[in-house]
């Protein structure tokens, strides 16, 4: 659904124009002359302005040259009862993204509409591109790994991304939460519109104010038109507040309010300005202690945080290093123009036994430089970093059992081989190693006890 403006003078073109495009899906208002449509878009946001070319006072050509000026670029279609090609070059050449004479049929207004709203979207994506290409994405743009931690992140983004309702995305630095956002947007309804990111720690308090809010010409210096904020472009799709933990404290109040009327005004401005937009953020910083020590408002935490999506650091998902690691393989091979196609076994081993404290962004890192001094088509240990350990795989969690004994002596062999392998990969941490080996701690504790293992070991 996309809110749609109607401009023109005669009541009837207004009035059918209206009943065909709700009868669509659409959200439509109206305005009989320019300066009532003005008006409307100083306090909401619009997807796409329909205006008759020939009205009293102000023209559609005028018209169009006062949106581009006084509210930005809307995609903008013309409506006349005398075309010609010299004023439907103007029209094109003024900003316009298609006419239609009148009087038209149905069908070609609705997919004139198509057509415009398809090219706002693609707008709209470009415009969030480029201001994402600033950020420092690095990582993968496919949630991999078959981990139950995995799947059940998975699991959790298809549950939550039907609904409307504000989603706050945590983790420790590097274990892909702006990847989480993408995949939830990609799961909702909002799929066709923006997805929008802004770094709040990457900005000044009053830089980061006019990015999302907007600003009035002549708000401060500097400002010499309006400038339409992230929460205006991002309209009928998400916003990702990266780094929220990171958000000015005097501007929470304003951020607070957007999220409890879905209104807000920019900057210098007076008018009410309403955005259909879902805001998901994201932080690795612990905000219950950040409002016990003063410094995030606890009214913002509980609207944002509706409902919470953990991304799991990559030391508590080990089986799916395998896979990550040979997706960026292929990746930076790729970009390098060698055909890498294989990772050799200890690598994978040495992998697995690192405790990743920079996460997946860590691995990428390490598997690009891999790719770089790999002349071959098999990685293998030589060209991973020497600061990646290279401990001996315990006899114990590794050697297969000798045949001729019992079958329970077996089995017990085995099931204590594999808890002591995932007391390894969870540095002891016992929750993290049942959690590995998918039993409660109380039953880790008892097998513990069963085989005569303990956690220091």
């Amino acid at each position: 659904m996309a809110h749609i403006l109607v401009v023109d003078d005669e009541k009837n073109y207004r009035t059918v124009l209206a009943h065909l495009l709700e009868d669509a899906g659409h959200r439509v208002s109206t305005a009989d002359n320019p300066f009532a449509a003005l008006e409307l878009l100083a306090r909401e946001s619009v997807a796409l302005i329909l205006s008759d070319l020939r009205m009293p006072r102000m023209d559609g050509l005028t018209f169009l040259e006062r949106v581009r000026q006084d509210v930005g670029d809307i995609p903008f279609v013309v409506l006349t009862a005398f075309a010609t090609v010299e004023t439907a070059l103007a029209a094109m050449k003024a900003g316009a993204v298609d006419y239609l004479m009148k009087p038209f049929k149905n069908d070609e207004i609705l997919l004139i509409v198509a057509k415009a709203l398809d090219h706002a979207r693609l707008q709209a994506e470009n415009q969030a591109l480029r201001r994402q290409l600033e950020l420092e994405l690095g990582l993968d743009r496919e949630l991999l790994g078959g981990s139950p931690l995995i799947k059940k992140l998975l699991a959790d983004i298809g549950q939550v991304a039907p609904a409307r309702a504000s989603v706050l995305i945590t983790g420790e630095s590097g274990t892909g939460k702006e990847l989480v956002a993408r995949t939830l947007h990609r799961a909702s309804p909002r799929r066709q519109g923006p997805l929008v990111t802004i770094n709040c720690a990457a900005l000044t308090e009053s830089l980061l104010e006019s990015e999302l809010f907007g600003h009035e010409r002549g708000a401060f210096t500097g400002a010499v038109e309006r400038k339409r904020g992230l929460l205006e472009v991002a309209d009928g799709g998400t916003l990702l507040l990266d780094e929220i933990g990171e958000f000015p404290l005097v501007l929470q109040p304003k951020l607070l309010r957007v999220l409890q009327e879905r209104k807000f005004r920019r900057v210098g401005g007076t008018a009410e300005i309403e955005s259909d937009v879902r805001i998901v953020a994201a932080t690795n910083r612990d905000l219950p202690a950040m409002i016990a020590a003063g410094a995030f408002r606890e009214d913002l935490y509980y609207r944002l945080n509706v409902v919470t999506l953990e991304t799991p650091p990559l030391r508590r998902r080990p089986e799916d290093i395998p896979l990550l690691a040979l997706n960026f393989l292929h990746r930076f091979g790729g970009e390098l123009g060698r055909r890498i196609r294989a990772i050799d076994p200890e690598v994978i081993a040495i992998l697995q036994a690192h405790a990743w404290p920079g996460n997946v962004r860590e691995l990428r890192n390490i598997i690009e430089r891999g790719a770089l001094f790999c002349a071959g088509d098999t990685l293998r240990p030589e060209h991973l970093p020497d600061s990646l350990p290279r401990r001996a795989p315990s006899a114990v969690a590794t050697a297969g059992p000798e045949l001729g004994r019992p079958l329970p002596e077996l089995l017990d062999e085995i099931e204590a081989g594999l808890i002591h392998k995932a007391l390894l990969q969870a540095r002891g941490v016992q929750a993290q190693a049942a959690e590995l080996l998918g039993i409660s701690r109380s039953n880790l504790q008892y097998k513990l006890k069963k085989h005569g293992l303990t956690s220091e070991e």
